[in-house]
């Protein structure tokens, strides 16, 4: 069924297991800076790069919904859940026949765009979205913008390539989810790094102990 009515939206992608405020925090920015309708968190379901998903899908699924049920600007989409393995391009393919209308805005971390050239058929990325990407944990500002601009023709080579793919920098926040269940393993807090639902979720269901 073909929607419309949402001119931008966000894509916000990743294992999310967990969420944490980053995440939320990012999301946020982005929507803001870039006047988005909404921004689509959607879990992967077995992404080709990391092998390393300790949590089973439904279980990621619903840690999205509680970090994000109180922002009506936020919305989680389980479209991954039978991708596997989880391509970003399949994603962005099958959202663009539901949103015809509606200019994607793909949210990616530092990290994966500094090894964007190993994803799937990333050559095709532009014909489907924009790409936001956040620079994290970089040393110098000015060199990560130059290595920015330098790597984007790079890949994609078009003359207005710099109106489809922006470097925005976002509030820093050291937190990610391998230091959370890190902290999990080791019997130690991690309170105050995600939302308070995900954390009683995380203590019910007992993630992350082993």
């Amino acid at each position: 069924m073909v929607k419309s009515g949402l001119k931008k939206i966000g894509i916000l992608g990743g294992t999310f297991d967990p969420p944490h405020l980053a995440h939320l925090r990012i999301a946020e920015e982005v929507r803001e800076a870039y006047q988005l309708d909404k921004v689509f968190f959607i879990p992967a379901g077995l992404p080709p790069h990391k092998k390393d998903i300790l949590s089973p899908f439904t279980d990621r699924l619903e840690m999205v919904k509680l970090a994000i049920q109180k922002n009506p600007f936020f919305e989680a989409l389980d479209i991954e859940k039978d991708i596997i393995p989880s391509y970003t391009l399949k994603t962005l393919q099958k959202l663009k026949r539901f949103y015809p209308k509606t200019d994607f805005f793909l949210i990616i971390g530092w990290d994966s765009f500094c090894e964007f050239e190993t994803w799937w058929n990333y050559e095709k990325f532009l014909d489907f979205t924009n790409i936001i990407v956040i620079p994290r944990r970089i040393k110098s500002w000015e060199e990560a913008q130059k290595y920015f601009y330098t790597k984007i023709k790079e890949l994609w080579f078009e003359k207005e390539i710099e109106e489809k793919v922006f470097f925005y920098k976002t509030k820093s926040f050291d937190i990610s989810s391998t230091l959370i269940r890190n902290l999990c393993k080791q019997g130690k807090s991690i309170r105050y790094l995600v939302p308070e639902k995900v954390y009683f979720y995380i203590q019910e269901k007992g993630l992350y102990k082993s």
